[in-house]
């Protein structure tokens, strides 16, 4: 008999978007940023962390926690401007400041739409 377990069913359906870097927003069902049950202890107290890609996935989630651990956040992000709202959101919640800064890429050289989310 094998002790080898099979693989669990994918918790939520595969979901892809024509252009990338995608939008969070759009997914469905929108993705688990963090643990309601988690609690944050402190460590990051009146620490900055900054943190590329905080718009959304691992970034957002970094984000979200490391304020919830007690550190102020500043995030670059491309050109995902409601998805960097929703983190600016999610940190602040947390009782912490949050700035949002879209990075200029190569593929969109607009020093116009450069504008800080607070």
């Amino acid at each position: 008999m094998s002790s080898q377990k099979k693989d669990p069913k994918p918790q939520r359906p595969a979901q892809t978007q024509r252009e990338q870097p995608g939008d969070e927003y759009k997914m469905k069902p929108r993705p688990k940023v963090v643990r309601a049950e988690y609690r944050g202890s402190g460590k990051l107290k009146d620490k900055v962390a900054i943190i590329t890609g905080g718009d959304s996935g691992i970034g957002r989630a970094v984000a979200v926690l490391f304020a919830r651990e007690g550190a102020d956040v500043v995030i670059g992000y491309l050109d995902e401007h409601k998805d960097a709202r929703d983190t600016v959101y999610l940190v602040q919640k947390e009782g912490r400041e949050c700035l949002a800064i879209p990075v200029i890429s190569e593929r969109k050289k607009s020093a116009a739409s450069w504008s800080p989310i607070l």
